[in-house]
């Protein structure tokens, strides 16, 4: 057999596969058998150009068989003898397939066994592979010894989807040409989880500043292969804090697929007005992040608010064991929200009742009804109580009166004050008022004195028309009038009381009396200069020069007229900003301008006037004005003078002779040197 045409290398690889079928179908390791006995003694170890034929190809066996004359003892190798032989020459199958895999996972190896023949011991052995596929586990290195064996393990590893391929490539000392196994695989997408929601948006309307709000819910769908995991569940936006979460959803908790979980939100809005933020579940979904929009409006929390009218009650003189006419309060809920009474009561000789209920709504009222029934003579006091939910409760009412015994005089006012004068003008009378003073008692009533008293009383005065006077019996069932006069003496709240004593009657209460003074309006006028001078230049006139007039008073200014006491100065008024002929008025905070001018020649001698604005600011306002013209300047042009007259072309003679006389001393000087 040493005559074969084709030498074969006693370096072959056989093939097992580690798991069950093969892609080859003869048998190296019978093709090993068959080899060794029948062919190995006719091959030796040394390659050629033709070593690598025969492998996984038993055609050309068989074609070798029938033309080279030395391996016709072959000729009773059968169609699988040959078929085992060409495989163990082939090293391996010409392809493996791996089954499906997931993409981003690793299968299970596949191993592919390397045998050395019993002749000599394989080198430089290595391994390759190519596409989505890895190396993984085996025993081979870069030798393996004459008659063993070991694997070579290859796995799939899909990057994608589909249909992948790739190879294996096997190279040692015994062959010319590495031995490629084709490698074939299909890619299963990996399962992922994919998040859906109910709701994009929740919008929970107005609600009242720091009052929580119900929660709403978004329920969360995992509508994918595998587990929903979640990264983070947080609000952000300019509103983020007025917003809270809760609910089963959370970071470190899968979502298993086709499972849900839920998100609740309250909403505490910190300020009115719209408030926005956005939910955002951040996980490993395949569609990424999912967001809600969150909004509301903040609205000021609706509180009650109690006005009670009138502020206060007075009885006036009520005989002892007996009650008063019944006097009303009203109570009104004057807040945005419910009002909760939770007592309305009246204390000292006062008794009060009502039909409010126990609450109110918004802007309603209700009336309630305060009775005085003195227990005994003098002064008496007391207050109406409102307890509720509003804020400054309790709210109260003052309550006066006086207890009389019976048999007695009682006085009381028509007005029981306080008496208000409103607005006047410092040092004018304001309108009088006329208070009536009746005896509602069973006896005359003497009026002892009648005071007034208080840091302003100067400022109020008794008229001479009241018919009211000290010394006055005033009969059961009688009035008299009393007439009052107010005239400030300064600015600003003027006040004062009113005292009628009696020493055999009740006396009223002491009235409050009250006005304003206020300061009248009225202009003023301010200019902007009280003396301007006028200087005629040499050759030309004299500039003319501005000057203002200002209203800083609180009235307008009636400008009558601008006298001049010399026809030499003239007045005139500039187009822009100017005050026009008079008259003219000025407003508050207004001003304007006129121009003024003297018509003087140069060389004029000085002379002065003044500028008049009458108006009804007294005294006037003077302007003192005036006027000269500049001296001309002195020339001389005849001989023996030392000037040139500015001006003029004349040269004085003298002048000349001197200046060609020093020149002529000069140059002498200079050659004698």
């Amino acid at each position: 057999m040493k005559h074969l045409s084709l030498s074969w290398s006693a370096l072959t690889l056989g093939l097992a596969l580690s798991i069950p079928g093969s892609a080859w179908s003869a048998d190296p390791v019978l093709g090993t058998t068959k080899f060794s006995q029948r062919c190995a003694a006719c091959h030796s170890v040394a390659s050629t150009a033709s070593v690598d034929r025969g492998r996984n190809s038993p055609a050309m066996i068989q074609n070798a068989i029938a033309t080279v004359g030395a391996m016709s003892s072959l000729s009773s190798l059968s169609s699988t003898d040959l078929e085992d032989i060409a495989a163990y020459l082939g090293n391996a199958p010409s392809s493996l397939s791996f089954s499906q895999t997931t993409v981003g996972q690793t299968g299970s190896a596949q191993v592919v066994t390397v045998r050395a023949s019993r002749i000599a011991a394989l080198t430089s052995l290595s391994a390759s592979v190519s596409g989505d596929y890895v190396l993984q586990g085996g025993t081979c290195g870069a030798t393996l010894a004459a008659g063993s064996s070991c694997t070579i393990g290859v796995a799939f590893a899909p990057a994608a989807a589909g249909s992948r391929s790739g190879s294996l490539s096997i190279s040692h000392s015994g062959l010319s040409t590495a031995v490629p196994i084709g490698l074939s695989g299909t890619g299963a997408a990996a399962a992922q989880a994919t998040v859906a929601l109910d709701a994009s948006a929740l919008a929970f309307g107005n609600q009242a500043v720091g009052v929580a709000s119900s929660a709403r819910t978004v329920t969360v769908s995992n509508t994918g292969a595998a587990g929903l995991s979640f990264s983070s569940i947080g609000v952000s936006g300019a509103a983020a804090a007025d917003f809270a979460t809760s609910g089963s959803c959370a970071v470190g908790t899968a979502v298993a697929a086709g499972a849900t979980c839920s998100v609740s939100v309250r909403f505490t809005p910190a300020a009115t007005g719209s408030r926005a933020a956005t939910l955002t579940l951040a996980s490993n979904a395949s569609n990424g992040s999912a967001s809600v929009a969150l909004s509301g409006t903040g609205q000021a929390a609706a509180t009650p608010a109690v006005s009670l009218s009138p502020a206060a009650l007075a009885f006036g003189s009520v005989a002892v064991g007996s009650s008063a006419t019944a006097q009303s309060v009203t109570l009104l809920n004057s807040g945005t929200g419910p009002l909760n009474l939770q007592s309305v009561q009246a204390s000292g000789p006062f008794t009060a009742s009502h039909a409010c209920g126990s609450s109110l709504a918004v802007a309603a009222s209700c009336s309630i009804s305060v009775v005085f029934t003195p227990t005994g003579a003098g002064a008496a006091t007391g207050s109406l109580s409102v307890a509720s939910d509003a804020s400054g409760s309790p709210h109260a009412v003052p309550l006066s009166g006086t207890g009389v015994l019976a048999g007695t005089g009682i006085l009381q006012w028509s007005d029981s004050g306080p008496l208000d004068f409103g607005s006047v003008a410092v040092g004018a009378d304001a309108s009088p008022q006329t208070l009536t003073l009746s005896n509602t008692g069973t006896a005359s009533a003497t009026l002892s004195t009648l005071t007034l008293a208080g840091a302003n009383a100067a400022d109020f005065r008794i008229d001479t028309a009241s018919t009211c006077a000290v010394g006055q019996a005033l009969a059961a069932g009688a009035n008299c009038g009393l007439t009052l006069g107010f005239s400030p003496s300064a600015a600003g709240a003027r006040a004062a009381t009113l005292t009628l004593a009696t020493d055999n009657a009740s006396a009223p209460e002491v009235l409050a009396l009250g006005g304003t003074g206020s300061i009248a309006a009225a202009p003023a006028l301010v200019l902007s200069a009280t003396a301007l001078n006028f200087v005629a230049p040499v050759g030309g006139s004299a500039d003319a020069q501005p000057l203002t007039l200002a209203n800083p008073g609180t009235a307008d200014l009636h400008v009558s007229a601008l006298t001049l006491g010399s026809a030499r100065f003239a007045l005139s008024s500039p187009a822009s900003q100017g005050c026009g002929t008079a008259p003219f008025t000025l407003a508050p905070g207004a001003s304007c301008t006129v121009e003024l001018q003297w018509l003087g020649a140069p060389g004029d001698a000085a002379e002065t006037t003044a500028l008049s604005v009458l108006s009804e600011v007294q005294p006037a306002a003077v302007v003192e004005l005036q006027g000269e013209g500049a001296a001309a300047q002195a020339s001389n042009t005849g001989g023996g003078g030392c000037t040139l007259g500015a001006g003029t072309d004349a040269v004085d003679p003298t002048l000349l002779a001197l200046a060609l006389a020093a020149a002529a001393l000069a140059w002498r000087r200079r050659r004698a040197l």
